[in-house]
């Protein structure tokens, strides 16, 4: 990848192309947040899908959890086949599979063909996403640059909490729900031209380890069967059979997965990325980070229309409390990890959080106003926390492991948002919100100590090293 740290200098890779590091993050934000679009968009559209495929309120919950189950099964294998091939020809091969699948959902003609086309669009962005976050490291060497990168990488990722939905509606009663699987193919017709002018031409290969190939697919059974679990465990009941054998499957691949790990000389978690100082914390942050949010998101969804009565749209405008806090903070972020460093940022956002959280639990359940502040505090956090969270993970992982790490980091967060959405939408009951608040409060309180324990872990070899200096 380009050499150059510089947002706008010119850089030549190996196949002596001319590269703007600048351009490439265009390319990688809209193929990530075209992604990340997905995750939402496709929510509003429910009603109109089900009436026009007359199809079950199963097949629609399906419609939305293929998607993310995918998403959180295999972004290990996805991460695992963009270190060994490469990043730019997976990022390419993804952003075709996207586009391919996202046409195909707009055809479908019946809603078992939805879902399925909805699991193969979860194939393309496994390969997309851990993709993007490597080429950044890849171009932007200079910490302070990069870390400007990933924020603007963040705020497209923030953006469709506040938009996605916006869109989505917008597009469905103009055009019809089918357009709104229709906008990716020239969006990634767009992203293929601009990477064919702007990426590397002669990239270097990933790393040429053999492949743990039974390591893949344990991981993507353990993944897969706890998102499916945790996904069919909310909707259809804890003690139904498909949840209870998922998990089950998903505790035997775990233990199948450790061992093969220990043993084979080539795993696909490397010893020398797991035992990186700081490593495990901060990814930790980043699933505890994403456990509260979502979580908390489909709990207050759920409390504010069915007990407080406020239809979507109002329900939508309690939202943008935090929604445009978290699409534009992390900008800030980033200006002020320059300027403070990375942890301090970092700690500002958990403590903005769970300032937050205490707020819902002795407000936000009586009135509008307190449950907009808490929210409006949380949003705050979620955006100072993205970035330096991103930018200490990947920091922390051995360069040559940059891809797999990334995938561990985005297989952690899609994993919280199902782990929350189960945690907290099981404690809600009655007429208030105070036990999914309280869990809240607990879920932010051990993301603080995963944080600390990272920076620990992080500091320690520097000051070892200062002494035998």
């Amino acid at each position: 990848m380009a050499e150059s740290t510089s947002c706008d200098n010119r850089t030549s890779d190996s196949g002596g192309a001319v590269l703007r590091p600048g351009r490439v993050l265009a390319v990688a934000c809209m193929a990530h947040g075209m992604i990340v679009v997905d995750t939402s968009i496709v929510h509003v559209a429910i009603p109109a899908i089900r009436e026009s495929l007359d199809a079950s309120l199963p097949t629609m919950q399906s419609v939305v959890t293929s998607y993310v189950v995918v998403i959180a099964g295999l972004m290990l294998a996805g991460a695992a086949a963009v270190g060994h091939y490469g990043a730019v020809r997976m990022f390419r091969l993804g952003v075709v599979l996207f586009g391919v699948t996202s046409a195909l959902c707009g055809l479908a003609p019946n809603g078992p063909v939805l879902v399925a086309m909805r699991a193969a669009q979860g194939l393309g962005a496994v390969l997309v996403m851990p993709a993007t976050l490597v080429m950044l490291t890849d171009t932007y060497r200079e910490p302070g640059k990069r870390a400007k990168a990933i924020s603007i990488w963040s705020m497209v990722a923030g953006s469709p909490v506040a938009f996605g939905p916006t869109l989505g509606g917008a597009l469905v009663e103009t055009v019809g729900w089918r357009s709104i699987f229709w906008i990716n193919v020239p969006i990634v017709l767009v992203v293929l031209w601009l990477s064919a002018r702007h990426m590397p031409r002669g990239e270097r290969s990933g790393t040429r380890e053999p492949q743990d190939v039974p390591g893949q697919l344990l991981s993507v059974v353990f993944l897969g069967g706890l998102a499916l679990a945790l996904a069919e465990g909310q909707e259809a009941g804890w003690t139904r059979p498909l949840p209870l054998v998922a998990a089950a499957v998903a505790v035997v691949a775990f233990a199948a997965f450790v061992v093969r790990q220990r043993a084979y000389a080539y795993p696909m978690i490397p010893g020398d990325l797991f035992r990186a100082p700081g490593f495990r914390g901060y990814v930790t942050v980043g699933l505890l980070l994403f456990v509260g949010y979502n979580g908390l998101m489909f709990t207050l969804s759920v409390f504010l229309q069915q007990v407080r009565g406020y239809d979507p749209v109002t329900v939508g405008l309690f939202f943008l409390s935090s929604a445009l806090p978290i699409t534009f903070m992390p900008l800030a972020a980033g200006r002020f990890a320059t300027k403070y460093g990375d942890r301090a940022v970092l700690a500002a956002g958990i403590l903005l959080s769970l300032l937050g959280a205490v707020v819902l639990a002795g407000f936000g359940g009586d009135t509008p106003v307190g449950t907009c502040a808490g929210l409006a505090l949380i949003g705050f956090g979620f955006g100072l926390v993205t970035v330096p969270q991103i930018t200490l993970t990947l920091a922390a992982a051995p360069e040559h492991r940059s891809a797999i790490a990334s995938g561990l980091m985005s297989a952690g967060r899609s994993t919280g948002s199902l782990i929350g959405v189960a945690l907290l939408a099981g404690l809600q009951s009655g007429g208030g919100i105070a036990a999914p608040a309280f869990a809240l409060i607990a879920v932010y309180a051990l993301m603080g100590l995963a944080a600390w324990l990272g920076g620990r872990a992080r500091a320690r070899p520097a000051a070892t090293g200062h002494r035998k200096g």
